[in-house]
């Protein structure tokens, strides 16, 4: 009984701190709010979500509504900056490729979070949401390729470029045999928003909990802990250039394979299949 009062009390003060409110919510979005959860500290947003993947997209769309529109603010000027090009222009261009290839549950996750952004008075549709959630692989992997066809001039291309640090050890490698991981996001400045830490508790699946940017269904960092008992992390391969657009999203499989998987051979098994190129780690 403390605890679901501890936890409804955040979402009340979670609304409070962004200027919402619950007036004009169904019956139905308030329960699911009743069972969500944000607090902060020290900078970090604790995000707790939980149900079927509707429910927990409403959930972090909502509470997390001023937080994704900032990002995604952020992440439209920087791809312009970068490609001269709208953010417009990169969702009507890869939209035909990207989202058929998005299963049902992942799909509607996203489909919750615009919907919980808009019910929270930031408007967001679910396009945007897949175009912000692939924006690593379609920045970095995609559009080096894309604009080859578009420019003659190679090197205006941003290749994908070798980022962040990560190491795992256990076994025999750890003084007690357990698991030591560590991890270095090494990213621009505006890309420094992954300040997010989800507690995915889904009414399918293994129980997540992961670092994240609002509004990303997947990690991004990789840095991941699931309750059979998986941990990881990732560090970015350079100079990779062979993404596909017939593959499945890496968001995608990311997504799949940590609240699937219940070992390490399932979690490989489906990152490997109808793999896309994209978001090349290690």
């Amino acid at each position: 009984m403390f605890l679901r009062t501890l936890a409804v009390g955040f979402v009340c003060l979670s609304l409070a701190q962004t200027g919402l409110h619950a007036a004009g919510l169904s019956e139905q979005q308030q329960q699911w709010l009743r069972a969500a959860e944000r607090h902060e500290r020290a900078g970090w947003i604790y995000l707790h979500v939980e149900g079927g993947p509707q429910e927990r997209g409403f959930q972090h769309g909502y509470l997390l509504a001023g937080e994704i529109a900032e990002c995604l603010r952020a992440t439209r000027a920087h791809w312009r900056h970068d490609s001269s090009m709208e953010w417009s222009w990169l969702t009507a261009h890869t939209k035909g490729f990207i989202e058929p290839a998005i299963d049902a549950e992942n799909r509607a996750e996203l489909q919750g979070i615009a919907e919980g952004m808009s019910a929270a008075g930031v408007p967001m549709t679910y396009s945007e949401m897949v175009t912000y959630n692939a924006q690593i692989e379609l920045e970095d992997y995609w559009w080096p390729l894309a604009a080859k066809k578009l420019t003659e001039d190679n090197d205006v291309v941003r290749k994908p470029r070798q980022s962040c640090s990560s190491f795992i050890a256990t076994g025999r490698m750890t003084r007690d045999g357990g698991i030591v991981l560590g991890h270095n996001t090494m990213a621009d400045y505006v890309d420094a928003t992954a300040n997010v830490i989800i507690d995915i508790k889904p009414a399918r699946g293994r129980r997540i909990l992961m670092q994240t940017q609002p509004g990303w269904i997947h990690s991004g960092t990789d840095f991941f802990i699931t309750d059979a008992g998986l941990a990881g992390s990732e560090t970015t391969i350079g100079g990779f250039e062979h993404f596909s657009e017939k593959g499945v999203p890496e968001f995608v499989r990311m997504r799949r394979a940590t609240q699937d998987a219940t070992n390490l051979d399932q979690w490989c098994a489906i990152m490997k299949k109808g793999n896309n190129g994209g978001y090349a780690n290690a």
